[in-house]
């Protein structure tokens, strides 16, 4: 006899059979084979990880889950590790492993290179986007996004809607990327990007920094609607609780010295807003 057991939403971390999505075994006192079936939900974990940077160690046993349909804020002073732990999701060379491990949906990434990490659908904003003189966002895209996936005229026109719905200048789209934009519109231009690749997670790396709050609220909004409609993990780090005002905070995660040191709901930002790390 063969019975067939489902387990669902399982952690890649403790699913049976690792990254394998089934197993089975044979019970020896019922003479029946158990298929065991794991339906891995989508999720981003981190298990252990320690990094170093220039000899240093800047991460140190850093263990999370980042978990579909929801949006988390990583929080901390400056220096506290923030930036160091979605470079290495992202797989910045500069970030050496020394011990953990980084999976996405079951897989596990630890050693792959940035490029192959971001075809499994992660997306990293950084806190200064570079300007690339000579290239559009356009062609930037176009490079980016397969003609089997997305034909040019549709990819123009979907970049247009979105850069409307950011309230980006026409303009800007024939212009080199970020050559003399100011922060905000290099902060929505980084969000359009986010849009057209339709990643799993989107990482944004202190979107809301140099921006007016105008356009804080535009981008806010934005992001609120396509994680929203969508099963998409968004992941903030921030210095302030204004953006989070605007959106349904899952989660916060406060950083120090390398360490996670606390985790609350949005009230937690609140109180940081209020009385500071120190309290």
């Amino acid at each position: 006899m063969v019975e067939c057991i489902g387990l669902e939403n399982r952690s890649p971390l403790t699913g049976t059979g690792g990254s394998n999505p089934s197993a089975s075994a044979f019970d020896p006192s019922t003479g029946r084979i158990l298929f065991i079936y794991n339906f891995y939900k989508k999720m981003l974990s981190i298990k252990n990880l320690t990094v170093t940077a220039d000899n240093k160690e800047i991460l140190k046993n850093i263990t999370i889950d980042f978990d579909a349909n929801k949006i988390y804020a990583i929080m901390g002073i400056n220096g506290s590790g923030k930036s160091s732990l979605v470079k290495s999701i992202m797989g910045d060379p500069a970030m050496q492993i020394m011990d953990g491990q980084i999976f996405i949906d079951s897989t596990n990434i630890t050693d792959l290179p940035t490029n192959k990490r971001a075809t499994k659908g992660i997306f990293l904003s950084p806190q200064s986007p570079i300007s690339i003189p000579g290239v559009t966002v356009g062609q930037l895209l176009r490079s980016a996004v397969s003609r089997d996936k997305m034909d040019s005229k549709i990819l123009t026109s979907k970049i247009k809607d979105v850069a409307k719905e950011l309230e980006i200048p026409k303009e800007l789209l024939t212009r080199s990327l970020n050559e003399n934009f100011s922060g905000g519109e290099r902060k929505k231009m980084e969000v359009l990007q986010a849009a057209i690749l339709d990643p799993q997670y989107i990482i944004l790396d202190e979107i809301d920094t140099g921006v007016d709050v105008d356009a804080l609220k535009i981008i806010a909004n934005f992001l609120k609607k396509i994680t929203d409609s969508s099963k998409k993990t968004l992941i903030l780090i921030t210095h302030y609780n204004r953006i989070l005002s605007y959106l349904n905070v899952d989660e916060v995660i406060v950083m120090k010295d390398g360490k996670i040191i606390q985790k609350g709901d949005s009230t937690l930002a609140q109180t940081i807003e209020l009385e500071g790390y120190k309290e």
